[in-house]
């Protein structure tokens, strides 16, 4: 990477762009991308990608041959169609998921509203610091007199 700038780092919107992916550095990553997601039980989470480049549709469209691999497109919209066009054009209803609208675009209230929500919260620590609080440092009990940790779990 000695003397490189972005003019050799970022590959600029332009007709060639296509044929420029398939040259050095990044036919390395383009493999590395395949072989990350066309295996099965695979899921792809796209946010805010319009779809407009065919070289990365491509191996998208490779994945979602695998019948067990997933698609979910987030994006605030699709001004220009491309996502109902590829859709349509794929034809793997049951391997996509939509989640499009503004109030998605929002990655703040995609997070706080329609994501799951963390295994451990702020909620359960507050939970957990009241139970240390109460019981000491010693485990509470069950019925049965055995020690459950915070979980509920009999330990």
């Amino acid at each position: 990477m000695d003397g490189a700038d972005a003019i050799k780092l970022i590959i600029y919107p332009n007709a060639a762009k296509d044929r420029e992916t398939a040259e050095y550095p990044y036919v390395e990553l383009f493999r590395d991308f395949a072989a990350a997601i066309c295996r099965p039980n695979s899921t792809l989470v796209t946010y805010g990608y319009s779809f407009g480049d065919e070289h990365i549709n491509r191996v998208i469209e490779d994945m979602l041959t695998i019948p067990s691999a997933h698609l979910v497109i987030i994006s605030y919209s699709d001004p220009l169609g491309r996502i109902m066009r590829l859709y349509e054009r794929l034809g793997r209803p049951a391997q996509i998921t939509f989640l499009v609208g503004d109030h998605l675009g929002d990655l703040k209230a995609l997070v706080d509203h329609y994501l799951p929500k963390p295994a451990i919260d702020r909620t359960t620590f507050r939970m957990a610091d009241l139970l240390r609080k109460r019981f000491g440092t010693q485990a509470p009990q069950d019925q049965d007199g055995g020690t459950t940790d915070i979980g509920g779990q009999l330990s």
